[in-house]
């Protein structure tokens, strides 16, 4: 439906006011506009009746802004006063357009958007018509707004289904193994019930610390504000950390949970200040009310933990000699790994010269040997316990190679490393290969710790390499 457009002018810019309706006339083909001004008044008719008949019935007026419209008694007095009130109750839409200079900066129109661009009069332009086709796009985008149709209020139905609470899952994991006084990371996402939500991108990130087993869900409601037209909009909700453990103590992050689908992972880094079980508490608020919260359990451990070395340890042999004829003759002898240089064999039965033992089979020598292996047994339980470190780590389930590294291995490797990556740091540019294979050794020399910490020995062995490969470029640079 075509909009009423009413031309207030001074009769003195006639000329003027036909160029712009000339320009106008598109949008009245389009069947956009209906334009209207006093020369469309017929013979007879009360041309004050028309006009205010016409003034107050139609959606956009034009004040074609002049010296002489500035002058007019009636443009000004009754014409212009009519327009504004109407559009300050929104029933209509005023557009200033100025024709020819003027100071119109104390008007009551003053505070309105003019038109050309930069309320530069139209006869002050070199092209008049450009002049003219600015005004008219700017006319067309106003129509066009003008039509969009008005916001519906939502039905009873679809209003009662906005309001009522939607059920979301709270996803949080860290690794269930961490290290003191190396930071690592706690993952948050806010998820739909029916969705892999965290656990799904951790089973995808073959890099993450934690891992899909690590993943703690808490079930909550959440009622999404409603926007303008009183359709939901996202929620902002606050995620926030305790960890008296850990440093920083205390964090907040903000988190926008979408309608139809999950948040973002929202990503915290915390630093664990003690070894031994840890608790991180994370709390959801929005509203200003806490919503719902979950508790986080982790074990954490020292490096040196790691890096204990199980001492050697001496295995007590105990053989059997029977004599004949008149008594057994029991010779102790002993196995030790690392002989003396120079001794005797590492293990050897020492008989006295002046009594030959002559082993023989018997139920005697059977019960010794049993006796013997009991002994043996209950020797080498007692020393493992013994020297046994704290329980170790937990390994993966993923397969081990045969020839897996240890945590000496890997340390050897960083000194190794070491030793000839700090002279590289020098005020002198480094080369790109070296530089690259600085970074390349620092990377997979943590990874390599991360693996092993995990029980990933075959990934481990694979970081190690590369940490050799890169110290070999290093010494041939």
């Amino acid at each position: 439906m075509p909009l009423a457009v009413f031309y207030s002018y001074s009769h003195k810019d006639e000329l003027l006011r036909n160029q712009l309706e000339t320009h106008l006339a598109l949008l009245e083909r389009n069947g956009l506009i209906l334009p209207w001004h006093d020369r469309c008044i017929g013979a007879g008719d009360e041309w004050a009746d028309q006009i205010d008949e016409h003034l107050q019935s139609v959606q956009i007026i034009l004040l074609l802004i002049s010296p002489d419209f500035l002058a007019s008694r009636y443009c000004f007095d009754i014409e212009m006063k009519t327009a504004l009130e109407r559009h300050a109750k929104q029933h209509a839409i005023v557009i200033p357009i100025i024709l020819r200079p003027c100071d119109w900066s104390g008007a009551p129109f003053a505070h309105l958007q003019a038109l050309p661009r930069d309320a530069k009069a139209v006869a002050l332009w070199a092209n008049q018509d450009e002049a003219f086709a600015e005004i008219a796009k700017a006319i067309r985008e106003t129509v066009v707004r003008f039509q969009q149709p008005a916001p519906q209020p939502p039905h009873f139905a679809d209003l009662a289904d906005q309001i009522t609470p939607k059920p979301r899952v709270l996803d949080a994991a860290m690794p269930s193994h961490i290290f003191k006084d190396r930071a690592t990371e706690l993952l948050v996402l806010i998820r739909l019930p029916d969705s892999k939500g965290l656990a799904g991108i951790l089973q995808a990130d073959d890099e993450a610390e934690a891992r899909p087993e690590d993943v703690r869900s808490k079930p909550f409601d959440v009622t999404f504000p409603q926007g303008p037209t009183g359709a939901p909009q996202p929620l902002k909700v606050t995620v926030e950390l305790t960890s008296p453990d850990f440093s920083p103590p205390s964090q907040r992050k903000n988190i926008f949970v979408p309608v139809n689908a999950d948040s973002e992972v929202c990503p915290f880094l915390l630093t664990p200040l003690r070894s031994g079980p840890l608790v991180v508490t994370i709390e959801l608020v929005w509203e200003d009310a806490g919503r719902g919260y979950r508790r986080l359990r982790t074990n954490c451990v020292s490096e040196s933990e790691l890096f204990a070395v199980k001492p050697v340890m001496k295995v007590v042999q105990l053989p059997v000699g029977v004599a004949r004829d008149d008594a057994t003759t029991v010779v102790p002898s002993y196995y030790d790994p690392h002989p003396p240089a120079g001794g005797p064999p590492a293990a050897s039965y020492a008989t006295p010269p002046s009594r030959k033992a002559n082993l023989m089979s018997g139920p005697a020598l059977k019960a010794a040997a049993l006796v013997i292996c009991v002994l043996t047994a209950g020797t080498l339980f007692f020393q493992q316990q013994r020297y046994t470190a704290s329980p170790p780590i937990p390994k993966s389930a993923g397969p081990t190679a045969q020839n897996s590294p240890s945590s000496a291995d890997i340390e050897s490797a960083a000194i190794e490393f070491k030793k000839v990556s700090q002279p590289a740091a020098s005020p002198v540019p480094l080369k790109p290969e070296v530089a690259a294979a600085i970074k390349s050794g620092e990377e997979n020399l943590a990874a390599a710790r991360v693996a092993l910490a995990k029980g990933n020995k075959q990934k481990a062995d694979e970081h190690l390499k590369l940490v050799r490969l890169a110290t070999r470029r290093l010494k041939k640079n």
